[in-house]
């Protein structure tokens, strides 16, 4: 638990909050089934299905933790549509009581959205997750995705907002893809030495 603890307590200061809340976050996340995975010392490594665009539903989900997975997470929904409509809500996402350690993935480009959807789904899961990685051009066009990553100030509202909502055993996290021009500069200085 310590590194785990180092880490968020580290995460939760650059937020500037108080040093009781984030000891209550701490605790509080001792009952998260996510967390209590990379706490385990038994587990030498954890097995993780990442989201697929059109393969982590449940069924696939629940093919591959035959194979002992140990968490899944399900493909990116689309926050918006997910909140405003209930036949998007029962296409895009169905789980089960096995489906577990399980974290569903939103695509949003703005806070509202991120909790609205996250607040409807939250008694299925363990934790969400924000998609700030997906390169596809209809996100990059539409201000999803990766492009969130030339907003960080969305990005950081998205997780603040979330976080005030959301209970505190529930976990956040976010889908980070390095930038091009990071991939550049990296694939410059070791071409010139």
């Amino acid at each position: 638990m310590l590194k785990f603890n180092v880490h968020l307590t580290f995460r939760l200061i650059y937020y500037n909050l108080a040093p009781k809340t984030i000891k209550n976050i701490i605790s509080s996340m001792s009952n998260n089934p996510v967390i209590n995975l990379f706490d385990d010392p038994s587990k030498k490594f954890i097995k993780v299905c990442a989201p697929m665009v059109r393969y982590s539903k449940l069924q696939f989900r629940k093919l591959i933790r035959m194979y002992e997975c140990d968490l899944c997470f399900t493909p990116m929904i689309m926050a918006d549509s997910y909140v405003k409509s209930a036949k998007a809500r029962a296409h895009e996402f169905q789980t089960d009581t096995d489906d577990r350690p399980l974290i569903v993935q939103f695509g949003a480009n703005n806070s509202s959205d991120f909790v609205n959807a996250s607040n409807l789904i939250i008694p299925y899961c363990d934790g969400v997750d924000l998609n700030c990685g997906c390169p596809q051009r209809w996100a990059l066009n539409d201000g999803y995705g990766a492009q969130l990553l030339k907003n960080p100030e969305i990005i950081k509202d998205c997780v603040r907002q979330l976080r005030n909502h959301l209970p505190a055993n529930k976990t956040i996290s976010v889908k980070l893809r390095l930038l091009d021009n990071h991939r550049q500069k990296e694939c410059r200085s070791l071409s010139t030495n």
